[in-house]
């Protein structure tokens, strides 16, 4: 059954590239095509609302409904185990891009959860200050040069852009449930891995809502956490700016003599 979810992917993610075939190949602060539009602006328009009202109609009420029934400790707990499993394919990416040191610190966190945590039930590397960051194929890529390429809504995944779009092969084949022979535990993992996912990003997708420009601040958000991590932590002040929607403050100096901020630590 997960072949088929694979084939469906590649022809999924095939008539994307053909839709994309006339836009150009820009990075996060170009974001236009040669008619003056971003690249795949309609589409993407389309499928941002589409995935807003599958939250409001289905995630929404389900995720509510699991956190009325189930208490906390549990939440916490599935979280932790959704969290630990989703741990190679971060730290294989680490080494990917050379990042040894963090690599070796998720690597860490994965086995002490694995071994001492009941599977990642309880995070016991957390209490031995083993930090947790984020990665992903598509940063791995960006480390070493390969542009982002047009700005991408998915359904039901989000905010992601043509580079990143290999990365979704990787995460399936990382996972665990690639590998399970089982269909109906296939499903039963899917399905509370989609509960859980809507349960701990709830109050960031509500906070996109709320926000004055919702499609906006949800590219803007994506596009400079992405360029956050391929820096290594590393954004300049104009970067923060824009990616907050704000405009820059009087007095600024150029662009070429900005300083930059290192807010590199815990992701």
């Amino acid at each position: 059954m997960l072949r088929w979810r694979w084939l469906l992917g590649s022809i999924f993610a095939s008539s994307v590239l053909a839709l994309s075939g006339c836009a150009t190949v820009d990075g996060p602060g170009s974001g236009t095509s040669g008619s003056g539009r971003p690249p795949l602006q309609t589409f993407n328009h389309a499928m941002f609302h589409v995935n807003m009202g599958l939250y409001d109609y289905v995630l929404e009420p389900v995720s509510t409904g699991y956190k009325a029934v189930t208490p906390g400790f549990v939440r916490e707990g599935v979280s932790n185990v959704f969290s630990n499993v989703g741990m190679p394919y971060i730290f294989i990416n680490d080494f990917l891009q050379g990042r040894v040191q963090q690599g070796m610190e998720d690597m860490s966190r994965f086995l002490v959860n694995s071994l001492f945590g009941v599977g990642g039930l309880i995070d016991v590397a957390d209490k031995l200050d083993l930090p947790m960051h984020d990665n992903s194929l598509g940063v791995t890529l960006g480390v070493w040069g390969v542009p982002q390429g047009p700005y991408l809504v998915l359904p039901f995944y989000g905010p992601s852009s043509l580079r990143s779009l290999p990365g979704l092969a990787m995460v399936m084949f990382t996972g665990p449930a690639y590998y399970l022979t089982s269909t109906p535990a296939q499903y039963a993992l899917s399905g509370m891995g989609v509960i859980n996912t809507g349960y701990v990003d709830g109050p960031k997708i509500r906070m996109v809502q709320e926000a004055v420009d919702p499609y906006q601040f949800m590219r803007n958000a994506w596009e400079q956490h992405e360029q956050y991590l391929i820096s290594g932590g590393v954004v300049s002040k104009s970067q923060l700016l824009e990616g907050l929607s704000l405009p820059p403050p009087t007095g600024t100096t150029p662009a070429g003599n900005e300083s930059s901020v290192n807010t590199k630590g815990k992701h």
